[in-house]
């Protein structure tokens, strides 16, 4: 992060289109498959670019997981702060889009990183302390079970993911986070 804030603007702007450029690809035909030079070539940069900014594919990933984790955190301080009711499944919402968008990903990168002790675990925590924030000001206003905790909320969503990909039916995404949310509230 402190790279970023000494970059020059062009750089800046590369930078943010090559991680959107590998976003979209990655979503279309997965890490594994996916060039870098073609994200590159996405991007309307050189491959030099690329390099100079994500030194390897596993680089380029961390950033692109980094992003939407560190965007949860912040969603979560926006939630907190307000005077919003419906703040915890505003956040599950957002947490499921990202565990549906970053599935492959986030599967990929940890394979490549050996899993914890990598660029991500100090990113994952802030998520988790903001799920742990959240379900205690939801159980403080008597909205959830007091016995619920963050982490569960988070493995209950990830749960939600892999049901819905396996599923029959399109997307029961929001039926199943009604059932979940039934389940937990008081």
């Amino acid at each position: 992060m402190a790279a970023e804030k000494s970059m020059r603007t062009d750089a800046l702007r590369n930078r943010a289109r090559l991680v959107e450029a590998a976003r979209e690809l990655f979503a279309e035909v997965g890490v594994e498959s996916a060039a870098m030079n073609d994200v590159a070539r996405r991007a309307g940069v050189g491959p030099g670019t690329l390099w100079r900014h994500f030194p390897n594919k596993d680089a380029l990933l961390a950033e692109i997981v980094g992003q939407s984790l560190d965007g949860l955190a912040e969603l979560a301080a926006e939630l907190l702060a307000s005077e919003s009711r419906d703040f915890l499944r505003r956040w599950v919402d957002a947490l499921v889009r990202h565990i549906a968008a970053t599935r492959g990903m986030s599967a990929s990168f940890m394979q490549a990183s050996g899993g914890c002790g990598g660029p991500l675990d100090e990113r994952g925590r802030s998520v988790e302390r903001a799920a742990a924030d959240l379900v205690a000001r939801a159980v403080e206003l008597g909205l959830v079970r007091a016995d619920l905790a963050g982490a569960e909320l988070i493995r209950l969503a990830a749960a939600v993911v892999w049901v819905n990909e396996a599923a029959a039916p399109p997307d029961t995404t929001e039926r199943l986070l009604d059932l979940v949310f039934t389940g937990i509230e008081v």
